[in-house]
């Protein structure tokens, strides 16, 4: 009897761990990973609209000219990669609500504008309801697990609207 209870025990806390997390091996986009090259993006995307340097002040993705480290945003308006040749791109924006085709696999799960609060606690987890009232707006990071980045997750009404990836100044 005490042996089943902590395996019981032992099975819900690792649940309740897993769902705290943001597995970014689980993340894709039409076809492609969450890390993905530079050339597997143009050919499944094509051209993107705009390219460039992001120039961000702080966070994983700054341009650091000493080290010869520079990022490139490939940017298709409602779907933005940025990375390198080096580390691969990885996707860093996804907008729903400006493209409601859109949508993102979460392992076997689908995120697009039509998901919504609760299924979005089943795949997180409990602690993204702290900070929500009722009408279920705002925002939220969801951390990578063994890692200090994550997913910043966009709610309006309810529903999923934005992805952003999320790393600390």
């Amino acid at each position: 009897m005490k042996n089943t209870m902590l395996v019981i025990v032992f099975i819900l806390l690792t649940k309740l761990c897993v769902a705290q997390a943001v597995d970014f091996d689980l993340l894709s986009y039409n076809g492609l990973h969450f890390y993905a090259t530079k050339s597997k993006i143009l050919k499944k995307l094509g051209k993107p609209q705009k390219v460039y340097d992001p120039n961000y002040d702080c966070g994983f993705l700054v341009t650091d000219d000493s080290q010869s480290i520079v990022y490139t945003t490939l940017d298709y308006d409602t779907i933005k990669f940025t990375g390198n040749k080096k580390e691969k791109y990885l996707l860093e924006y996804v907008n729903f609500k400006k493209d409601h085709t859109i949508i993102v696999k979460y392992g076997d799960r689908n995120l697009s504008h039509k998901t919504n609060f609760s299924e979005l606690v089943g795949m997180f987890g409990d602690q993204i309801k702290e900070g929500f009232g009722k009408k279920l707006d705002g925002v939220f990071i969801v951390f990578s697990e063994g890692y200090e980045d994550g997913l910043r997750i966009y709610i309006a009404n309810g529903k999923l609207t934005r992805l952003e990836y999320w790393s600390p100044c």
